[in-house]
C-alpha cells in the first residue's frame, strides 16, 4: 500500500512536470549522534543519518517534496550487527495545491497539531521529541485538507491509508486496507484559541473500531496557558480492560527578563489505560520543566527535566547548542536516579539509563 502511494505520487509528479517547467531545488541534511552510556559495559553508540531532499515549485499553486531517510547505527557492544543496521526508506513524498486560504496535500507527510509542547496528549500521528534539534519524525500516508477563514478560524480534514504500524500513542496498528478519517476545527475567542479534534479507524484485531475525540485550548494572558485532553475508545471483547485511553495535559510558559531572557515551560500529563475514562491500573502522572537561555544569536543552553510521580524517578537532560549558517553542534548530558522505564508513544515503554553524554553535529546544505 505504501508503494501504491509512491506510484501515485510519481504519476502526479510526472504529469505536472511534463505539463510545465518546474523549479527544482536540491537540499539535504547530514547528522551524526555519538552517545556514551554508563552501564555494565560503558557502551558507545553512534547514529548516522542522511536525508536528501528535492523540492519542486511547479506553479504558483502547486509544489511537491520528495526526500529519503538513509541511516545506520554502530554499537561498541556488538559491532557484528553494523551491516544489518543500514537502512533506507522514504521520509517525505507529497504534492500540494494551495491558495491564500485553502490547502490540499497528498502523500507521505507530517501531520501534527495541538497546544502542548513537551507532554503532548494530541501526539496522534507523530513522535516528535522536544529535545531533538532535528525535530525528526516519520511521516504518514494520506490526504490532508485545510481551509482558513477570515477570522483566523480553520478546519482540517484528513484521510489516511496504508499506515499499518502503531503511530503516536497507539497501542495497536491499523487494520490493513481500511482507511482512517478525521478532522479538526480551531476557533479563536478573544486572546484564546479552542479546538476540537476527532479520528476514526479500524484496529488490527478483527472487528474492533477505535474512536478518538479531543479538546484543546491556548490563552495568552501575559503568560501562556494551555491544555490538551483526549479520549480514545475501542470496544475490546477479550476482557483486557483496556477499552479507554485517557490523556490530559496542562501547561504554561513565561519568559523572565533576566539577561537575554530565560524561557520557562512547565507541563503535567495524566494518562490512564483502563475500562473507564481516567480510571485503570495503568496510570501515569508525569511533570516536565524546560528552561532555555540564549547567549547571543548562536548559543543556547537548555534544560529538560521530567519527573514520574508514580515511580518517583526523575530524568534530566542538559544541552548546549551552537548554530551556524549550515552547521549545528550540540553537547548534552543526561542522568536519572536509576535505570527506569517511562511511557512513550504507542503505550510502549523506553528504558532510560543512569547517565550518559551525547554529541550531535548537523550539516544542512
Amino acid at each position: 500500500m505504501k508503494n501504491g502511494f509512491i506510484y501515485l505520487f510519481m504519476t502526479l509528479m510526472c504529469g505536472t512536470v511534463f505539463a510545465s517547467t518546474p523549479k527544482v531545488e536540491f537540499n539535504g541534511m547530514f547528522s551524526g549522534l555519538g552517545q556514551t552510556v554508563e552501564s555494565d559495559s560503558n557502551a558507545v553508540n553512534i547514529n548516522v543519518k542522511y536525508i536528501p531532499l528535492l523540492k519542486f515549485d511547479i506553479s504558483p499553486q502547486i509544489d511537491a517534496e520528495l526526500s529519503g531517510n538513509i541511516f545506520t547505527f554502530f554499537d561498541s557492544d556488538d559491532m557484528s550487527d553494523t551491516a544489518d543496521s543500514l537502512g533506507i526508506k522514504p521520509y517525505r513524498a507529497w504534492i500540494r495545491y494551495s491558495t491564500t486560504r485553502f490547502e490540499a496535500r497528498m502523500g507521505l507527510q507530517k501531520i501534527n497539531f495541538g497546544s502542548a509542547r513537551i507532554l503532548r496528549s494530541l501526539m496522534w500521528f507523530d513522535q516528535l521529541d522536544p529535545k531533538d534539534p532535528l525535530q525528526f519524525t516519520d511521516g504518514i500516508y494520506g490526504l490532508r485538507l485545510r481551509y482558513d477563514f477570515q477570522n483566523n478560524a480553520n478546519i482540517r480534514l484528513w484521510g489516511l491509508y496504508g499506515n499499518d504500524n502503531p503511530k503516536g500513542w497507539e497501542i495497536f496498528g491499523t487494520k490493513e486496507h481500511i482507511p482512517e478519517t478525521g478532522g479538526r476545527i480551531q476557533y479563536p475567542i478573544g486572546n484564546a484559541e479552542l479546538a476540537v479534534s476527532a479520528h476514526h479507524r479500524s484496529v488490527q484485531q478483527e472487528g474492533i473500531v477505535e474512536n478518538r475525540i479531543a479538546l484543546d485550548g491556548f490563552w495568552d494572558v501575559g503568560i501562556g496557558l494551555w491544555f490538551e485532553s483526549a479520549l480514545v475508545h475501542a470496544d475490546f471483547e477479550d476482557g483486557n480492560e483496556k477499552d479507554y485511553q485517557s490523556f490530559l495535559t496542562l501547561g504554561t510558559d513565561y519568559t523572565f527578563a533576566i539577561g537575554n531572557g530565560i524561557t520557562a515551560t512547565a507541563e503535567h500529563l495524566l494518562m490512564s489505560i483502563g475500562s473507564r475514562p481516567f480510571d485503570g491500573n495503568d496510570r501515569y502522572n508525569i511533570s516536565a520543566l524546560s528552561l532555555s537561555y540564549l547567549f547571543g544569536v548562536m548559543d543556547r543552553l537548555s534544560l529538560f527535566s521530567y519527573y514520574n510521580w508514580d515511580l518517583e524517578i526523575p530524568f534530566s537532560f542538559l544541552s548546549w547548542r551552537r548554530t551556524y549558517d549550515h552547521w549545528i553542534i550540540q553537547f548534552s548530558g543526561y542522568w536519572t536516579s536509576e535505570a527506569n522505564t517511562a511511557p512513550m508513544a504507542g503505550g510502549r515503554e523506553r528504558t532510560m539509563e543512569n547517565r550518559g553524554l551525547q554529541f550531535m553535529t548537523i550539516f544542512n546544505y
